[in-house]
């Protein structure tokens, strides 16, 4: 049964760059336990509308609800606890150090370990690194990466990396999980079993929202999608909907004679 529970509410969203308008009125609702698609061609304004959400832009107009609660913009360190994590287009992992240590960063904001205690390697300070270590490992293990825990992130493929950034953004206990083209880079091997996390997160009542230039991936995978195409909003719907709608047939092949 699908969930009519709002999660995140984009009402009258507008963001103009110079003499480019990226986002133009742009409104739409995410229910709670969905996988939500946005899709589009290059320059749609889809990774503008993630940045939004995430803080990282000021937009000219609009507003967003999360949980029935305003979001702040241009304030990105208040969404993790909040309970809205983020993959990126480009993948943003400390390289340098192991896959391990890059998914406890997700973990700082639940570790409540005074200063003192991290200095005199208290009782409270081995508490909360077991505690961020356990459940580093089992967003590692839901990935398929335990047995990469200990390797060097520039050490392993594309796909591996990007699967690093999917499980940081699990450790940070989100309630809304933004990815930007998660499946970029990815082999259809490696495709086959995001399709299958992503299912398995959806099960375990996580909602979701992608920007995905996969269209099989996509309608594979979400029950609701949103088409950009120049800033605006074209059309909305379940997968078939989308499939035969002629804005959205236009937008990516072109209006022809």
């Amino acid at each position: 049964m699908e969930s009519t529970e709002e999660i995140l509410q984009i009402k009258h969203i507008s963001k103009r760059f110079g003499g480019l308008q990226a986002l133009d009125n742009i409104s739409l609702t995410v229910k709670t336990n969905t996988v939500h698609g946005i899709i589009g061609p290059n320059g749609a304004g889809k990774t503008t509308l993630f940045n939004v959400i995430t803080g990282m832009i000021q937009p000219d107009d609009g507003k967003l609800l999360f949980l029935q609660r305003e979001l702040p913009f241009l304030q990105p360190h208040k969404l993790v606890p909040a309970g809205i994590a983020r993959t990126f287009q480009n993948i943003r992992l400390f390289e340098s150090m192991t896959v391990l240590d890059n998914v406890l960063i997700g973990q700082h904001v639940h570790t409540p370990t005074p200063v003192i205690s991290i200095l005199l390697q208290g009782k409270k300070a081995s508490h909360w690194e077991r505690v961020a270590y356990d459940e580093a490992m089992q967003s590692l293990e839901f990935v398929g990466l335990t047995p990469k825990s200990g390797e060097i992130v520039k050490n392993l493929s594309y796909g591996q990396r990007r699967l690093v950034e999917f499980a940081r953004a699990l450790a940070a206990k989100p309630r809304l999980i933004l990815l930007d083209e998660p499946a970029a880079g990815m082999n259809p091997t490696e495709k086959a079993h995001l399709l299958k996390i992503v299912l398995q997160l959806r099960e375990k009542g996580y909602t979701i929202v992608l920007i995905e230039h996969d269209m099989k991936l996509v309608m594979q995978i979400c029950q609701t999608i949103t088409v950009l195409d120049h800033g605006n909003n074209i059309a909305e719907g379940q997968p078939e909907y989308i499939r035969k709608h002629p804005e959205v047939i236009s937008a990516y092949l072109g209006k022809g004679e």
